[in-house]
């Protein structure tokens, strides 16, 4: 007899941790806790995994996670049993074919997925060998990326590199080229840029209006030459969503490989606008202080000791 389908066997293990609301309230009662989540917490360790799935969304979306994690673990090893597919060697060698360029984010996501996966399979008596997830495969991932601390400055990229990546964009036809350089030459965030509206775009005035982080209100110059390959009459100029983002920040990484760059992300474009602002206003005289406000106002900040992650202190 052959194996149940990978997305039966990820199902199954998944429902196996479900617990519906009538067991949360079953459980709350038993143990007379106001919070099922909190008492189930190991150690109560806010950091520490639960035993239990407690929300169809949760569920939902470890299920989409690893359908496409272990699909893709399969198309590498031919394996066709989840517990097969949970061999760390499998789990490294798939991470290292088809996430090197997912956001740290996205792999801590899917390492709490697969996580869940292996407990599933644990408790209904599949798997007796560890856990894939181990601190040697965390520290493996994160070598993946010099990007991947966001309390680490990010300085941008060498001015021409930036140029590069975009011209490489444009050169491939790529759907993210405009947004690349909306970023680049705007100073955009990704989830700015994606979230970008026809009717956040002024025209006449050359301006983007824009909500950013904390519901913070700015005003940011628009290019001529981007303008016109704008079209305000759209709801949203890109996509919203979580995908498109995702697709996006990989579309970047995968064109600094391509160049050589040995530093990637987003956010560096980013970092190579403001520090094009600040370049530009103290050699119109301004002082360190004086450009560096004016830098903090367009990057959306409330806080002028932030542009010291963007523009290196001056030596």
């Amino acid at each position: 007899m052959s194996p149940a389908s990978l997305a039966n066997q990820i199902a199954f293990v998944l429902n196996n941790l479900f617990w519906k609301t009538e067991n949360i309230e079953i459980y709350k009662a038993e143990h007379q806790v106001v919070s099922a989540k909190r008492n189930l917490r190991p150690g109560g360790d806010p950091t520490r995994p639960l035993p239990v799935i407690l929300s169809y969304r949760t569920r939902a979306l470890y299920f989409q996670t690893t359908i496409t994690f272990f699909q893709r673990a399969k198309s590498l090893t031919g394996k066709r049993l989840l517990t097969d597919l949970l061999d760390p060697q499998i789990v490294c060698r798939t991470l290292d074919t088809y996430y090197r360029d997912h956001k740290p984010a996205s792999l801590r996501t899917l390492f709490a997925a697969i996580g869940k996966i292996y407990q599933g399979c644990e408790q209904v008596g599949w798997i007796e060998s560890p856990s894939p997830i181990t601190a040697t495969l965390r520290a493996h991932v994160k070598t993946f990326r010099e990007d991947g601390n966001v309390r680490k400055p990010r300085f941008g990229y060498i001015p021409e590199d930036a140029e590069r990546i975009i011209k490489t964009l444009k050169e491939k036809g790529s759907p993210f080229s405009l947004a690349a350089e909306l970023v680049l030459r705007c100073g955009l965030r990704l989830s700015e840029v994606a979230g970008l509206k026809g009717e956040n775009v002024d025209l006449v005035h050359g301006v983007l209006h824009i909500k950013g982080k904390g519901g913070r209100q700015r005003s940011v110059n628009l290019p001529e030459d981007l303008a016109e390959q704008i079209n305000p009459s759209q709801q949203y100029l890109f996509n919203p969503t979580r995908s498109w983002k995702d697709s996006f920040y990989r579309s970047i990484r995968a064109t600094t490989r391509s160049l050589g760059i040995t530093v990637s992300g987003v956010h560096r474009l980013r970092a190579n606008c403001l520090q094009n602002t600040y370049q530009k206003l103290t050699t119109e005289g301004l002082t360190d202080l004086q450009a560096r406000k004016k830098v903090s106002q367009d990057a959306g900040h409330n806080r002028i000791g932030v542009t010291y992650s963007y523009v290196p202190k001056k030596e």
